[in-house]
C-alpha cells in the first residue's frame, strides 16, 4: 500500500520535492473514496475542488476581516508569550545552575538537623539519667575516702568497673574523665600497697597485700592486652607468675625493709653484739622472706617443679639471695678475726642454726659458712702456733741450762691425766707445752672434724721447729757446757722426747677422736692406723736430737 501511494504521489505531483507519502497519510481516506467512483465524477472533481478553494478563501478572507481585532490581540499574545517563554527559558537555566548549591545547602541543612535531634535525645537521655551520671562523678571520691581508710578491696572494685566501663564507652569525654581520675588514684594505690611491704609484715598481712597488688595488677594487663589486641594483637603469657614482675617489686620492697633493719641494727648495737645482732637478722627476716614468697607465689601444684628454679642460681629471688649472703659473708669475714674463743663458739652455732632454718626451704648455706668459718678457725690456728714457736724460740736464745744436777720427780697419781710434771724443770717446755694446749683448746669445741689433717701436719711442723731450735742451742753453747750442764741439757731434750711429744700426741687424739675420723670418712679405726693420718712419728721428730740423747739406737 506504500509502495501505491508512493507512485500515486508521483502522477499527481510529478514536480514536488517537498510531497512525501508521509504527506498525504492524512487524505488516506480521501484518496480510497475518490478512487471508488467513477470517471464522471472523476473528471467533475477538479472543478468541484476549485469551487470549493474559492469558497473557503472567501471565508478565510471574511474571517480576517470580521476578526482583525483578534488576530492583532492575538499576535501580541504570541509575542508576549514569546518574550515570557524566553525568560522561562533563563529563569530556568538559572534554577538548573543553582540547583546543586541549593542541594548541598538542604544536605547541609538535614546534617545540622540530624545532629540537632542527636543532641536533643542525648540531652533528654542526660536528664534522665542525671542520678546515674552525679554517681558516676562521685566514683573519685569514694575511692579516695576507701583509700583514706585503707579499704583496698572497695578502691579496686572501683577501679575495676572504671576500667570495664572506659572499654566499652571510652568516647565519653565525663567517662574519659572519671577513668583518668581512677587511674591517678589507682597509682597512689598503688604506692601505698607497696609501701606498706617496706615494714616489718607478719604472712597473713603480706599474702593479703599482694592478693590486693595481683588483683589491681591483673585488671589493669587484661584491659590492656584487650587493647593491643585491637590494635596489632597480643600474645598473653602462659606463666602470670614469672612474667608479671610482682615478685620483684616485692623483692625489691622486702629488700629495703631488711636494709633499713640491718641500718638500725648498726645504729642501735654496741660493736660487741652487733655481729651476732646481725646474723640474727639475717635468720629471722630472711627466712621470713623465703617462706612469704614460697607461699605467695608457689601454689601446691607448683611447689615441686618451680622450687627448684626458685633456688637453681638463675631467679630474682636466688639472685637476691645469694647478694644477701654474700653480704653477710664479708661482715664475718671482717669481724670474725676480732672474736673472742666463746663469742667465737656462740656465733659458730648461731650460724649453723641460720644455716638449717634456710634449709627447710631449700636454701641451706653451710657449704658457704662453713669454709668461712673454717678459715677463719685455720688463720687464728696458724697465728697461736706461730706465736708459740717464736716465744719458744726467743726462750731458748735467753734460756740457761741448770748448773745444779735435776732430781728426778716422784710419779704423782692425781696428776696422770695432766702434762707430765718432768715440764716444769724445765720452763720453756713448760711454756711451749701450755701454748700449744692453749692453741687446742682455743679451738676445741668450733673445730670442724674436716681441718684434722692439717692440725696434725702444722703441730708436726711446728715440733720439728722446736727440734731444730734445741739443735741449735746445743750446738752454739755445747762448748761452755759443763758436765753437769750437758746432763741437764741431755735431760732437757729426754723430756722433749719422752714427755712432751707424746702428750701432745694423746692431747690431738683427745680433741680429735679417731672414732669420729672413721665415722667421717667411712672407714674403720684399723684403715685409719694404718694410713698413720692421726699419728706423730716421735722417732722420726726426735731423731735429729739423737746425737745428743742416744735414745733411738740405729
Amino acid at each position: 500500500m506504500a509502495q501505491e501511494l508512493r507512485e500515486l504521489c508521483q502522477l499527481l505531483f510529478p514536480n514536488s520535492t517537498n510531497e512525501t507519502p508521509e504527506y498525504f497519510n492524512d487524505i488516506n481516506d480521501y484518496i480510497k473514496k475518490l478512487g471508488s467512483q467513477n470517471w464522471e465524477h472523476i473528471r467533475n472533481e477538479p472543478e468541484r475542488l476549485s469551487d470549493e478553494m474559492k469558497h473557503l478563501t472567501e471565508q478565510t478572507q471574511e474571517l480576517a476581516f470580521t476578526n482583525c481585532k483578534t488576530f492583532v490581540e492575538t499576535a501580541e499574545i504570541s509575542r508576549t508569550i514569546m518574550k515570557d517563554l524566553g525568560k522561562s527559558k533563563d529563569s530556568l537555566e538559572v534554577f538548573l545552575n543553582t540547583m546543586p548549591q541549593f542541594v548541598q545547602e538542604l544536605e547541609k541543612f538535614s546534617m545540622n538537623v540530624g545532629n540537632i535531634v542527636e543532641d536533643k535525645k542525648r540531652y533528654s537521655s542526660i536528664r534522665h539519667q542525671s542520678d546515674k551520671l552525679l554517681d558516676l562523678l562521685e566514683l573519685p571520691s569514694l575511692m579516695r575516702e576507701a583509700l583514706n581508710a585503707e579499704d583496698y578491696e572497695s578502691a579496686l572494685d572501683i577501679f575495676t568497673f572504671v576500667r570495664n566501663l572506659s572499654k566499652r564507652y571510652s568516647e565519653i569525654p565525663i567517662v574519659q574523665n572519671t577513668s583518668s581520675e581512677i587511674m591517678t588514684l589507682w597509682y597512689e594505690t598503688l604506692y601505698h600497697l607497696y609501701n606498706q611491704l617496706h615494714y616489718d609484715l607478719p604472712l597473713p598481712q603480706c599474702l593479703q597485700i599482694l592478693g590486693y597488688l595481683r588483683r589491681a595488677n591483673t585488671v589493669f594487663k587484661s584491659t590492656e592486652e584487650d587493647q593491643s589486641k585491637i590494635s596489632v594483637g597480643s600474645k598473653i603469657p602462659s606463666n602470670t607468675i614469672m612474667t608479671d614482675g610482682l615478685h620483684l617489686h616485692f623483692l625489691k620492697a622486702r629488700n629495703a625493709w631488711f636494709e633499713k633493719a640491718l641500718e638500725d641494727a648498726k645504729s642501735s648495737e654496741s660493736p660487741e653484739r652487733l655481729l651476732r645482732k646481725i646474723v640474727e637478722l639475717h635468720r629471722i627476716h630472711l627466712f621470713n622472706v623465703l617462706t612469704q614468697h614460697k607461699s605467695i607465689f608457689l601454689s601446691d601444684a607448683q611447689e615441686s617443679k618451680v622450687r627448684d628454679y626458685e633456688l637453681s642460681g638463675t631467679s630474682a629471688l636466688s639472685c637476691w639471695l645469694k647478694q644477701k649472703v654474700e653480704k653477710l659473708t664479708q661482715m664475718l669475714n671482717q669481724d670474725l678475726k676480732k672474736e673472742d674463743e666463746s663469742s667465737f663458739e656462740s656465733l659458730l652455732n648461731q650460724c649453723m642454726y641460720l644455716c638449717l632454718s634456710f634449709g627447710r626451704v631449700g636454701a641451706d648455706l653451710r657449704c658457704v659458712l662453713t669454709p668461712l668459718f673454717r678459715n677463719n678457725i685455720m688463720a687464728q690456728f696458724h697465728y697461736n702456733l706461730d706465736k708459740v714457736d717464736n716465744q719458744f724460740e726467743n726462750q731458748m736464745r735467753t734460756y740457761k741450762v741448770p748448773t745444779i744436777k735435776n732430781l728426778p720427780r716422784p710419779v704423782n697419781e692425781n696428776m696422770i691425766s695432766g702434762p707430765p710434771e718432768n715440764l716444769l724443770d724445765y720452763y720453756p717446755l713448760a711454756e711451749y707445752c701450755n701454748g700449744l694446749l692453749s692453741t687446742l683448746n682455743s679451738f676445741r669445741v668450733t673445730a670442724p672434724l674436716n681441718i684434722v689433717k692439717d692440725v696434725y701436719n702444722e703441730y708436726r711442723k711446728s715440733l720439728g721447729k722446736s727440734v731444730q731450735i734445741l739443735l741449735t742451742f746445743y750446738n752454739r753453747e755445747q762448748q761452755a757446757f759443763t758436765e753437769v750442764e750437758r746432763q741437764n741439757f741431755v735431760s732437757f731434750c729426754i723430756c722433749f722426747t719422752e714427755d712432751l711429744v707424746p702428750y701432745i700426741t694423746k692431747c690431738l687424739s683427745q680433741s680429735f677422736p679417731p672414732t669420729q675420723i672413721c665415722e667421717l670418712l667411712g672407714v674403720t679405726l684399723t684403715v685409719l692406723q694404718e694410713s698413720k693420718l692421726l699419728q706423730i712419728d716421735q722417732m722420726e721428730i726426735c731423731k735429729p736430737l739423737n746425737s745428743i740423747t742416744g735414745l733411738f739406737s740405729s
